[in-house]
């Protein structure tokens, strides 16, 4: 009983140490697109701009327990309301290239693709994992829709210390679009058909 004590308190210190690291995330609105995304902590205003084909981006950022998380966003607007799923996805792959070009990431394992948004159908998703030049790893995930393409990331300098943080991966919302209205007669009362 006495040699099981010492297990015992180091599995006790493992539990803690394993529990006060595990990262809390909240939901943050991205300015007033009616888009948010979840964060460990405060990103504060994204940073906006308007793109090569003038399409406003919107980038946030936090750094928390030695990772960095990232949030780019690009607005569609209305130039690809009739395209298909292939078209986004294939606009969604080249965003991603050009974001690893940016980041000068080596290598990465692969697009995982038909990742599925767990409150947008119409949502395409691709996953990835990437490593650059100082061999920091990345956890990247994109998703596209007709309306907004968006990649969120997470980085670390660790290369032992990536636990893939799919709650903030999958935690971007896509802005809730808005239902057809009844039209009301002149005497304010809904009409019915």
């Amino acid at each position: 009983m006495k040699d099981s004590i010492p297990l015992v308190c180091c599995f006790i210190a493992a539990t803690l140490t394993t529990s006060a690291q595990t990262t809390q995330f909240k939901n943050y609105p991205i300015a007033n697109t009616g888009y948010s995304a979840l964060f460990p902590a405060d990103p504060g205003p994204p940073y906006v701009t308007l793109n090569n084909s003038e399409l406003e981006e919107y980038t946030m950022e936090v750094s928390s327990n030695g990772k960095r998380y990232g949030m780019q966003l690009v607005l569609l607007g209305t130039n690809f309301m009739n395209s298909e799923k292939e078209t986004l996805e294939s606009l969604l792959v080249s965003y991603m290239q050009l974001l690893k070009l940016s980041y000068d990431v080596t290598s990465g394992i692969g697009y995982i693709r038909e990742q599925k948004h767990p409150s947008n159908p119409d949502a395409n998703g691709i996953l990835d994992f990437w490593e650059d030049e100082r061999h920091a790893q990345w956890a990247v995930k994109g998703w596209v829709d007709k309306n907004a393409l968006v990649v969120l990331y997470v980085h670390t300098p660790n290369p032992d210390g990536m636990a893939v943080p799919y709650e903030f991966l999958d935690g971007f919302s896509f802005k809730k679009e808005a239902k057809d209205k009844v039209p009301l007669s002149f005497s304010g009362k809904k009409n019915v058909k």
